[in-house]
C-alpha cells in the first residue's frame, strides 16, 4: 500500500513543491544576508 495513484498524486506534489521552494529562498536568503553582512562590514571597516 505504499504505491502512490494519481489522486494521492494530485495533493502530495504542491505539498513537496512549497517545501522545495522554502528550502531555496532559505539558502538564497543566506546567501544574500552573507554578502550584505560583509559589504556592511567592508563598509565599517573603512
Amino acid at each position: 500500500m505504499t504505491s502512490i495513484d494519481k489522486y494521492s498524486l494530485i495533493s502530495f506534489a504542491p505539498s513537496i513543491l512549497i517545501v522545495v521552494a522554502m528550502i531555496v529562498m532559505t539558502v538564497a536568503g543566506i546567501r544574500f544576508l552573507k554578502k550584505a553582512m560583509a559589504q556592511d562590514a567592508q563598509k565599517a571597516g573603512e
